[in-house]
C-alpha cells in the first residue's frame, strides 16, 4: 500500500490548529416571530474549527423539531466530520422549547400543515384516522412558519454567523410534510433536503396538489433530495392511517416521473427500521450522499493498493 498523505491519514480537524474535537453547541435561545404569539427555541451548533478559522464560511443544516431531532443531527455531523465523510457545517435546530414538553411539540401540527382540508390523508386513511383520533378544525400555518424560517430567522442569524450560500433542510414525519410544502412553495429556499418518513399525503394530499400546480408552470426544480422511510412503518396501524409508506412512495415516484430539470433524488427504504430508529440512519446516509464528492476530496477512505 502506498504511503497515506496527511489529509488521508488524519481527520480533517487535525489539520486546523486549535480546532475543537467536536461541535460547539450554544445555549438554546428563544426567538419571537412577528407571525406567532409564542417563542420558538433555536439551538445552534458551530463547527469545530469555527473559532479558529475566522475567514471560513460554512454550509447550514436546518433541522425541524429542535427538541427531538437536533442532537441527532449534531451527533451525525460530529462523527462524519471526524471520519472525513463530509465537510463541516453549522447546525441550526428550530422548534418548541424543550421545557414546554409535548404540549409545545404538538404545535407542529399547525406549523407544518400546508393550506388545505383537515389533518389526515384522503380516502380510507382519513376514515381510519377519524375513528380513533378526530381533530377539531385548526389553523394551517405552514406559510407563516416558512416565512419565519426564511425571511426572519435566516437573515437574523446570517448577520451573526458565517453562513455559506448552501442550505439544507431536514424534516422528519410531519417535518417531512413541511419540507414537501417548502419544496414547491419556496423552491429556491434550500439547496438540499433530507425528508424522512414524511406524512406527505396529510392535509388531503395538499403537497401533491401543490406539486401539480407547480408543474403546470415550471419544468425546473434545482434541488437535491434524499428521501427515506423505515420498512417496519408498514406494520404500525397509526402510521398506516397516516399513509407514511404509501405517501413516501408516491412522492418518490412523482418526483422521478415528473423529470424536473436540475432535480436529483436519492431514495431508501430501510428494512427492519421503524419511524424512530430510521431517523438517525436517514440523517447520516443523506449527509454522506450529499457530500460524497467533497468527502473524496478531503479523504474519506484510505488509498487503494497499487
Amino acid at each position: 500500500m502506498s504511503a497515506a498523505s496527511p489529509a488521508l491519514a488524519n481527520p480533517q480537524l487535525a489539520l486546523t490548529p486549535g480546532a475543537r474535537a467536536n461541535m460547539e453547541v450554544l445555549e438554546t435561545r428563544r426567538v419571537q416571530s412577528r407571525a406567532f404569539d409564542y417563542e420558538h427555541a433555536v439551538t445552534i451548533a458551530l463547527p469545530a474549527t469555527y473559532r479558529v478559522a475566522e475567514d471560513r464560511t460554512y454550509p447550514v443544516l436546518w433541522v425541524l423539531d429542535d427538541p427531538l431531532m437536533t442532537r441527532n443531527a449534531i451527533a451525525a455531523v460530529d462523527l462524519l466530520v471526524a471520519g472525513n465523510m463530509m465537510p463541516e457545517v453549522i447546525v441550526i435546530g428550530v422548534g418548541s422549547p424543550s421545557e414546554e414538553g409535548l404540549a409545545g411539540v404538538g404545535r407542529r401540527i399547525m406549523e407544518f400543515s400546508p393550506p388545505g382540508d383537515g389533518f389526515s390523508a384522503p380516502g380510507l386513511n382519513r376514515e381510519a384516522f377519524r375513528s380513533v383520533a378526530p381533530l377539531p378544525p385548526y389553523p394551517h400555518r405552514a406559510p407563516d412558519f416558512l416565512n419565519f424560517l426564511i425571511d426572519e430567522l435566516r437573515p437574523q442569524l446570517a448577520n451573526e454567523f458565517r453562513f455559506a450560500d448552501d442550505h439544507i433542510l431536514h424534516g422528519h414525519s410531519l417535518g417531512g410534510l413541511f419540507a414537501g410544502y417548502t419544496l414547491f412553495a419556496r423552491p429556491d429556499a434550500f439547496d438540499r433536503m433530507i425528508i424522512g418518513s414524511p406524512a406527505m399525503a396529510n392535509v388531503d394530499d395538499a403537497v401533491f396538489k401543490l406539486e401539480e400546480e407547480f408543474a403546470g408552470s415550471n419544468d425546473t426544480l434545482d434541488v437535491e433530495l434524499f428521501v427515506g422511510a423505515g420498512g417496519e412503518e408498514g406494520n404500525e396501524w397509526f402510521l398506516n392511517a397516516g399513509a407514511i409508506l404509501s405517501g413516501t412512495a408516491r412522492f418518490i415516484e412523482r418526483m422521478n416521473l415528473r423529470g424536473y430539470e436540475g432535480l436529483s433524488i436519492e431514495s431508501r427504504i430501510y428494512n427492519g427500521e421503524n419511524h424512530y430508529t430510521v431517523a438517525p440512519r436517514i440523517m447520516s446516509d443523506a449527509l454522506r450522499h450529499f457530500y460524497r464528492e467533497e468527502a473524496a476530496a478531503i479523504g474519506s477512505s484510505w488509498p487503494q493498493k497499487p
